[in-house]
């Protein structure tokens, strides 16, 4: 199987923190997770790319910036939307300005060492959401669903996180902590191959 994995592309929100403020997403759906201009732009390109137009299923998490990257695509099988392939949730963070949270009852989670590691770490999580130990399960129940052995060539439109942990099955990663070191970037295709779970080789 040949799977290719797609990043979003750029939202407002993912704007905002490049400009240097800390905005807490994770799984939230609305105006400001929407595709910018720059976002959708980069998606449409995707579809001249010679490797996508191979693409005979398509799966893309249930978040609108997900699924509009997906239809960006333009290609001719449907989306297929699958929950398991939606960001990790930051709980009752989600929609939150870090400067907000420092002068909340929630400060701890900011300024101190035992709480503040909930953006990368596999046991730690924001109130009410998800750590990576979650998000990794239902990749995992994600992958064992599809087909592995044949030969096929899907595409997976999902988040930075979710990503992470679909490289770290798919990969074999280890030790698993490395995944916070892998850079994913928005609209970009990563081209993995391989018959089993652990076993694939990361093409481009």
């Amino acid at each position: 199987m040949r799977i290719i994995i797609i990043r979003h592309g750029k939202t407002l929100a993912n704007l905002l923190n490049e400009n240097g403020t800390i905005f807490y997403t994770g799984a939230l759906d609305s105006e400001i997770t929407n595709l910018s201009e720059e976002g959708i732009e980069s998606a449409k390109k995707l579809h001249y790319i010679q490797e996508i137009q191979k693409i005979q299923k398509i799966y893309c998490s249930g978040l609108s910036r997900a699924i509009r990257t997906a239809n960006l695509l333009n290609l001719s099988c449907p989306v297929i939307v699958d929950e398991r392939l939606n960001e990790r949730s930051l709980g009752v963070f989600e929609g939150k300005m870090q400067a907000d949270l420092l002068k909340s009852s929630y400060q701890k989670y900011i300024t101190d060492d035992n709480y503040n590691k909930f953006r990368t770490d596999f046991k730690q999580k924001a109130p009410e959401g998800e750590n990576y130990e979650d998000v990794y399960n239902r990749c995992r129940q994600f992958l064992m669903n599809l087909p592995i052995d044949q030969d096929i060539t899907i595409g997976i439109v999902s988040h930075l996180n979710t990503i992470r942990c679909l490289l770290l099955i798919l990969l074999n990663i280890n030790p698993k902590e490395k995944i916070f070191d892998i850079k994913v970037e928005h609209a970009t295709p990563y081209i993995l191959e391989g018959k089993k779970l652990g076993d694939f080789k990361m093409l481009k």
